[in-house]
């Protein structure tokens, strides 16, 4: 029979609240940022004592102490071979766990207005990543702010890869414009199925579209047959917008990060969308 980690019991099914040895639990690890990067280190893999110390900046005494303590509550242990440290399986998922909680507190801190709505369950990064960035027009009286911050950084920038959940225009009448000035940035642009139903039915933009597409004799403009959570900009690999609607509201909600993690992210899953959706000018020539 295995035995619970040391310092945690687990209530049963039917008693009522949280359990106080799980809360003292959490405040262990909460009380000592040097606790939680050695989890952060070693979630990355094995490593050494002084692999450890290193970027803790800490002492021979305080690190045995740390380990020693991770050690006695079963998140770490020492490894068969050599002399180095790993986190236990119970470890990697209180590792994952906390990492995630720690992530939604400092993006609600960042951004309190905001956080309810970006879909975090999408994000294959850590929700830190974003607390560095920037909020962009958020308290703008226009409600196209955002959008035309967005839209400037695709005409200054030289490339744009996007997935397109949440639209607004001005990208694509900024793309148009740079195309009149022989300036235009290299861009791919996926829509979800809103979005193409949006494209295809109104005549303005089906004719934009379609005359972008013909002054860059290549495919521009791709259609996915599902949702998209929100709308995710890629510009010159450098800067990643994330786009959410405020619901009722006809305006939009801008995060811009350069975090390396969300830049990584977000060159994968756009890349992935693009793979499985078609061109749209097929819908079109479909729907016509």
């Amino acid at each position: 029979m295995t035995a619970e980690p040391s310092g945690l019991q687990v209530t049963d099914e039917n008693s009522e609240g949280l359990s106080t040895d799980a809360v003292e639990y959490m405040a262990f690890l909460a009380r000592s940022e040097h606790r939680l990067r050695v989890l952060d280190l070693l979630a990355d893999g094995e490593r050494s004592r002084e692999e450890l110390r290193e970027p803790l900046e800490a002492t021979r005494v305080t690190l045995s102490r740390i380990l020693g303590d991770l050690e006695d509550r079963g998140l770490v242990r020492r490894t068969n071979v050599g002399r180095g440290y790993e986190l236990t399986p119970f470890g990697e998922v209180v590792h994952r766990d906390f990492a995630q909680l720690l992530g939604t507190v400092s993006v609600g801190q960042a951004f309190p207005d905001l956080v309810s709505r970006l879909p975090t369950d999408w994000f294959d990064f850590d929700l830190r990543c974003l607390a560095d960035g920037e909020h962009v027009h958020g308290k703008s009286a226009d409600p196209l702010a955002a959008a035309r911050v967005v839209a400037n950084a695709l005409r200054d920038g030289s490339s744009c890869e996007a997935l397109v959940g949440t639209f607004t225009s001005l990208p694509m009448h900024a793309h148009e414009e740079d195309i009149r000035e022989g300036t235009d940035a290299e861009a791919h642009v996926v829509f979800d199925a809103n979005v193409t139903k949006t494209m295809l039915e109104d005549q303005s933009l089906r004719a934009t579209w379609q005359r972008i597409e013909a002054a860059t004799d290549g495919t521009v403009y791709y259609s996915l047959d599902e949702r998209l959570p929100c709308t995710v900009d890629l510009i010159d690999d450098e800067t990643v917008f994330l786009t959410v609607s405020r619901g009722e509201r006809a305006d939009f909600d801008i995060v811009s990060c350069s975090h390396p993690d969300v830049l990584a992210w977000a060159d994968h899953v756009i890349g992935e969308y693009r793979d499985r959706a078609v061109p749209l000018s097929q819908r079109a020539s479909v729907d016509h």
